[in-house]
Parts: structure tokens; sequence; C-alpha cells
């Protein structure tokens, strides 16, 4: 006798598998884009449809009648019945047009709705690799919340990068929370197969919804080698977007009162190069997100300020992110320095209850200077974080 948690599976498959066959044959959407796909859309066999789904049904008999090897009725008579009669008119339908989306759909539907998932899912996964299917995509995002999602759809990952994302986006959709389809997102991932631009959004995503721990594991997951407490440290490296690299608010030249680069430099490689304009601009000006235990850490760094126009000077500091913001230790105030490169060094302790992850970050010391803005520029290198060793 099936246990709880298979209960809960069935049921939830059913509910996703009745409003995939509601919200997928609402005749006047289907009726339109079979017209929309005809061979040839500009003899007059598609007028605008009667409201009476009868008037409807009878008409494409009727040309059925006058050639029952019309592919485009027998599609278009699938959608525009009730689910029993669509049951009548698939053989039609399969013999006439094997390959046209609704008559997949409908065999998607069909396979769903008696238990058999593995083809449904398969026939779901072949819709999205040929042609977007915003429905089709939403119901493979409900399956891949469940525990047995990533299993039905492991064997499509080869393929993944080419129907992924629009199951992602169905999900995103659907507001379902993101870190539901971790195990496939991070299953794609370690066989890169799955986008960038995908894989950004979706980070995006889990950090949005508080999820750090989820979306740290598939940011070291996307990198092969060891991941050091403060990445990138020394600017060397292209700054990778929405993980767990160095942030910075972009912003339209004309208009940005500082602008961000990473710059080369004699004997230094890239360093952090920032402008600052004159005009008003975000606070922090760059930051990157910690994923540490509790312990006590130094920071390391280096800095030239040639000329830095700033009354208050800048300050580098570590945050908690876990209720109001706390400074656990900050650098002292950096200001001009010629053409000198000077460091930035200090200590902090981040405590049990500081939340899942840290912020360092780099910002005016005195915040009235981010709407008065600051002129000058200033450079970072050689920057790292370690962990004290010895008891806290």
């Amino acid at each position: 006798m099936p246990g709880p948690s298979s209960r809960r599976w069935i049921a939830t498959a059913a509910a996703f598998v009745a409003a995939a066959i509601l919200f997928w044959f609402a005749i006047e959407a289907h009726l339109r884009s079979a017209c929309v796909e005809l061979d040839t859309p500009y003899l007059p066999l598609c007028p605008a449809p009667p409201s009476d789904p009868e008037a409807v049904q009878e008409g494409l008999k009727q040309r059925l009648a006058r050639n029952p090897g019309d592919s485009w009725a027998w599609t278009s008579l699938l959608v525009a019945g009730t689910p029993a009669e669509a049951e009548a008119v698939m053989p039609g339908a399969v013999l006439a047009a094997p390959h046209n989306h609704n008559v997949a759909r409908w065999q998607a539907a069909q396979a769903l709705q008696q238990g058999q998932l593995p083809e449904g899912v398969a026939l779901l996964v072949e819709i999205l690799r040929h042609r977007g299917s915003p429905e089709s995509a939403r119901v493979l995002a409900e399956l891949a919340a469940t525990p047995q999602g990533v299993s039905l759809l492991r064997p499509h990952l080869a393929t993944a990068a080419e129907w992924l994302p629009q199951v992602l986006n169905g999900a995103y959709a659907l507001k379902l929370p993101p870190g539901d389809l971790l195990p496939l997102a991070a299953a794609a991932a370690e066989k890169n197969a799955l986008p960038d631009e995908a894989r950004h959004r979706y980070m995006r995503s889990l950090k949005a919804s508080g999820q750090w721990l989820d979306a740290y594991g598939l940011w070291v997951a996307n990198h092969k080698n060891l991941v050091p407490l403060l990445y990138n440290g020394s600017f060397d490296e292209p700054i990778e977007a929405d993980g767990f690299d160095w942030e910075f608010a972009i912003a339209p030249r004309s208009r940005a009162g500082v602008l961000i680069e990473q710059e080369p430099l004699a004997r230094r490689g890239l360093v952090l190069d920032i402008d600052f304009t004159g005009r008003s601009f975000n606070s922090p000006i760059v930051r990157q997100y910690l994923f540490l235990p509790p312990g006590t850490y130094h920071v390391h760094g280096e800095y030239m300020a040639p000329k830095l126009r700033s009354e208050e000077g800048l300050a580098w500091s570590v945050q908690c992110t876990a209720g109001r913001p706390r400074v656990l230790g900050s650098s002292g105030r950096l200001r001009e320095t010629g053409g000198l490169w000077k460091p930035v060094e200090f200590d902090f302790t981040v405590p049990a209850d500081c939340g899942p992850v840290a912020s360092l970050q780099l910002a005016p010391a005195a915040t009235y200077e981010a709407t008065t803005g600051i002129k000058g520029s200033v450079s970072f290198d050689a920057f790292s974080l370690t962990r004290a060793a010895g008891p806290d």
C-alpha cells in the first residue's frame, strides 16, 4: 500500500496533469495557433471561428468529409472539443499529422494522465526542444519540483540546454520556490548543459529568495577547482555575474557616478579601477558575499588613490546579512596616496547569528558622499581573506 509520500506524489501528478489539460486546450488559443501555422495562410481557410463550439466542430467535420487527409482539420478538431471527444479524434490526428505540436501535447497529456510519466516527460521535452511552449514548460516545471522530477528528467540532460531554460522560466511564472528545482539545475550544470544566461538568472532567484546555501552549492559545483573564502581577490579573473564574485551596479556612462573596470597594470596584472565622476552613486560601491562559518578572519589588500577628492574617504567593511545590519569590522579611511600602493588590513569576527552569508563591501566613510558625489580614482589589488588559527 502506498505510503504518505507516494500518495502525495500521485496527488501532485494528478493535479498538474488536470491543470495542463485545461490550460492546453482552450479552444480560441489553439484554433488561432493552428491557423497561423498553415502552409498557405493567404488562402481563406481560417475565417474567424464561430463563437459556438458545436459550430466550430461541425465546420471541421465537414472539411474532413471533403478531404479525410486534411491534417489541419484533424489537429484543430483535436483541440476544439472536450477531452472525451479528443480521445475519439486522436487516432486520425496521429495518422494525418504525427509531428504536429497539438498532437504531441495531447499524447503527453494522455501519458501523464495514465501514469506513464517517463513517456509523457519525453514528449514534453521534445516539444520544448523544437518549439517554444510555455504551457509545456510549466507542466515540466511542476514535475521537476517534485522529489521524483530529477530522476524522470535525468535521461534528457544531454539536451538540457535546449529545454531547461524554458522549464526554469515556467517555474518563475508559477512562483515555485527556486530551491525546488536545484537538483535538476545542479545535475544539468554538472554536465555543462545549463546555459550561462539561465544559470545567472537562476542564481539571482536563489539569492533573492534567501536560499543562500543552495545558491552557494550551485556556485561551488560550477567550479572545478577549490573555491577560496574570498573569490577573485586579485581581480585577475573575469568577474562572474550573479554568483559569489565581486558585484557592482552598472549605469550608463553618461549618468554614472562610478565607473568600474578591470585594468591591466605593469607587474600587477589586472587591478580593480574605480573612477568617480562627481555624480551621486549607489552604496556600497563594490560587494562580495562571503559564505563563512562563525570565527575570526583577517582581510588584507592593497590600494592606490592618486587623485581622490573626497572629504571623508572610503572604507571597506564586513557586515552581517541577517536582522539589522551589523558592522563586524572595517578598515581605516582610505584617502589619497599619490602614486603609492598602501595596505588595507582589518580583522572581524563572525558570530553564530550573523546569517548564512556576510558582505564584504566598499562604501564612502561618510554616507552623505554617495549623494553629493566624489571625484578622482582609486585602484585595488591583492585582496585575501584568511581565518585565524586556534579557538575563537
